[in-house]
């Protein structure tokens, strides 16, 4: 096992797909952060001027609320959430983790002699290790170079506290290790960068624009979105805020369970030429 861990880390630092999802998510983080700023600070007076109006004459303003959520506060802590929540590192790591564990069945470790005589169950936790490293280097990339520059641009106050913000890094990081579990099962079942990419992307979307569909006739079933593991990133804060901070774990361990024992099944009775 640790040799196929090292084989696997020897390959992931000589991964060109990571180098360029690397420079991806940092010119991204970036420029988010400085359209995010761009926003507030054409746009910011007038919305709360619309704010104070709309309560002055008794409107709802459930829909501007609903509008604005997708967008961070005017902080530096509500920046760096909103990069774990807008889908930009599911994006990016589906597609650089595929591309990464789907070139094991042309030129992975899968053809170098170092798997011999070792357990596929083996095999496939080091290519879990790998795909949760570089789901993890990608995050770190996006997350951290708009963080950087949001640090230098917006005040810095916050109302989350120090304890929540440690539980919501924590829920992100379960989260995300689901997210690459996911896409190593995606990479078991269709042996190729496309198709496994393909589905890790338009998966989720499909699933959500469905379940959007019955929530229109059924308004019970919005409850069930909460259970989608893309989805799932947009609930954290407001979980843990609200002292459910287990969900989202519990979450990410249901995905990691079940995604897991399905590869591994998928992948143990697979034949490797």
């Amino acid at each position: 096992m640790p040799g196929l861990i090292r084989a696997e880390f020897k390959r992931l630092s000589k991964s060109r797909s990571l180098i360029v999802c690397i420079i991806i998510s940092v010119l991204l983080g970036v420029s988010m952060t400085l359209l995010y700023n761009y926003f507030w600070e054409q746009k910011g007076d007038k919305i709360a001027m619309s704010y104070a109006l709309m309560r002055q004459y008794g409107l709802n303003t459930e829909l501007l609320d609903n509008a604005l959520s997708s967008l961070p506060e005017n902080n530096f802590w509500s920046y760096t959430n909103i990069f774990f929540t807008d889908g930009g590192i599911w994006l990016i790591s589906a597609a650089c983790v595929c591309a990464f564990l789907s070139s094991e069945y042309a030129m992975g470790t899968l053809k170098n002699s170092i798997v011999r005589g070792c357990r596929k169950t083996d095999v496939y936790f080091s290519k879990l290790i790998a795909g949760i490293i570089n789901t993890l280097i990608v995050a770190a990339a996006y997350v951290g170079s708009g963080a950087v520059t949001a640090f230098f641009i917006v005040d810095r106050s916050t109302k989350v506290t120090g304890g929540q913000i440690a539980l919501i890094l924590v829920n992100y990081l379960l989260l995300l290790a689901a997210a690459s579990s996911l896409f190593l099962m995606l990479c078991v079942i269709f042996r190729r960068t496309g198709f496994a990419a393909a589905a890790a992307i338009a998966a989720p979307m499909l699933i959500s624009s469905l379940l959007n569909i019955i929530t229109s006739i059924n308004e019970d079933a919005a409850g069930l979105s909460k259970y989608l593991l893309m989805e799932s990133f947009i609930s954290v804060q407001p979980s843990v805020i609200s002292g459910q901070w287990f969900a989202p774990a519990v979450t990410a361990a249901v995905y990691i369970s079940l995604t897991t024992t399905a590869g591994l099944i998928i992948f143990n009775r697979s034949e490797i030429k």
